[in-house]
């Protein structure tokens, strides 16, 4: 039986989005005859006994994916940690699958597929991990903050999920059919959305915050203070 093991790169655990879209995976999947099983990395890197448990868990997988949000630019801290731990233990990775699915807050994928995905593309050439493919989802907080507000599951959500449900059904999909996946950015909002609303929403939220923290420091706006 294939196994498939997730492991959750979010510091937020079990209630983000990283959580939720790699389970909705592993619930497609697992009728189909694979065995899955799933780790917080937050809570493996807590002592050496859970990480020895969770490099056990890759060890014995066949299918690992890695879900994790965008920090900045690249992976969590947590999530480095972890490709440092599989690097030093020179772990036997060949012929094991490695999906990364990584989303973030900014509408924009391309966001992540800049120098986070390049990341892991890297580490799995380093460690021995066949590239199976991965995804980048822009706007991926939207569904954090909907699933806490009213408590459904990603595939409760309606139409506003139907683009992402679409993407992890094809992921879903490649597994069954054991054939590789593609390198997918997914826009969930299009791009007028973006353009026209959201930039100017978010460029003057980020002027008011600007604003408030400067007054509340005592400093001036225009100040240039490594000019001389």
């Amino acid at each position: 039986m294939t196994k498939v093991l997730l492991l959750v790169g979010s510091p937020r655990g079990r209630i983000s989005t990283s959580t939720n879209v790699g389970n909705y995976i592993l619930d497609t999947i697992r009728p189909n005859g694979f065995e899955t099983s799933s780790l917080i990395i937050r809570n493996q890197l807590s002592s050496e006994d859970k990480i020895s448990e969770m490099v056990k868990a890759i060890d014995l997988a066949d299918i690992i994916i890695l879900t994790a949000p965008l920090f900045d630019d690249c992976q969590p801290y947590i999530v480095i940690k972890t490709m440092e731990i599989i690097f030093e233990k020179k772990m036997q990775l060949e012929g094991k699958k490695f999906i990364p699915i990584m989303n973030c807050g900014f509408p924009e994928p391309n966001q992540i597929t800049a120098v986070a995905i390049p990341i892991y593309r890297k580490f799995a050439e380093t460690v021995g991990l066949d590239w199976f493919g991965s995804l980048a989802i822009g706007g991926g907080q939207m569904f954090h903050n909907m699933q806490k507000d009213s408590g459904k599951k990603l595939d409760e959500l309606g139409k506003v999920a139907n683009l992402l449900l679409e993407a992890l059904n094809q992921i879903s999909d490649a597994l069954l059919s054991n054939e590789n996946y593609q390198d997918i950015e997914l826009k969930i909002l299009p791009d007028f959305w973006y353009t026209r609303i959201m930039k100017r929403i978010v460029t003057w939220m980020n002027n008011i915050g600007w604003k408030r923290m400067v007054e509340k420091k005592g400093a001036q706006m225009d100040a240039k203070p490594y000019s001389q």
